[in-house]
């Protein structure tokens, strides 16, 4: 069964489902190098000047088959509906969730709590009973976030290409019982206390 790609909520953030005219926001915030250092190497690099459009087209097919979920990460207090970066989920992979966010909404936990409703998402909704996530190792902000969720590192791989480079990679396991406990902890935001879940109008 496909699962219809819901809108997000959090107390600052609104995650929307991300659509083509998306593309010239995605261009103008995503190619930078502190930004794409730890991303894989397949992403093209120096990024050419229609990356975003091409790359919106070309996950627009599985989100719609509900393969994957890619959404846009907006600030309610803006109230303009332009995106600031994107996280993404995707079920079937071996990496099942990514994010970036523009440098300047960086360092202000607005990547936490996205990422606290994706979770959510992932194993209130889809059920999925574990996410495979995966970091650079010199990724300091993205190994910290998957820490304080309650995922255990499971792996570590030498020299896996990043667009930066060649890094060591950690490769993580996040249950839902873990996920519950960090949020019980406090380590977290607890998304189910102000989270609504809706469809796009």
């Amino acid at each position: 069964m496909t699962v219809p790609m819901p809108i997000l909520e959090t107390p600052r953030l609104r995650l929307r489902p991300l659509r083509l005219a998306d593309a010239p926001r995605v261009q103008e915030l995503f190619p930078h190098p502190e930004i794409v250092e730890f991303m894989a190497a397949a992403i093209p690099w120096p990024y050419p000047d229609d990356g975003a459009r091409q790359f919106i087209e070309s996950i627009l097919p599985k989100m719609a088959s509900g393969h994957q979920f890619d959404w846009a990460i907006t600030l309610k207090s803006a109230d303009d509906d332009r995106l600031i970066g994107i996280i993404s989920l995707y079920p079937e992979g071996e990496d099942n969730r990514g994010f970036w966010l523009g440098k300047s909404y960086q360092r202000q936990g607005l990547m936490t709590e996205a990422m606290s409703a994706v979770n959510d998402f992932a194993f209130d909704v889809l059920r999925m009973p574990y996410l495979t996530l995966n970091n650079a190792e010199p990724n300091k902000a993205s190994h910290r976030l998957k820490e304080i969720s309650g995922a255990k590192i499971v792996e570590i791989n030498e020299d896996v290409p990043y667009v930066g480079g060649k890094f060591r990679q950690i490769r993580w396991r996040l249950t839902r019982e873990a996920w519950r406990a960090a949020q019980s902890a406090g380590g977290v935001e607890t998304p189910g206390t102000h989270l609504s879940r809706r469809m796009p109008s």
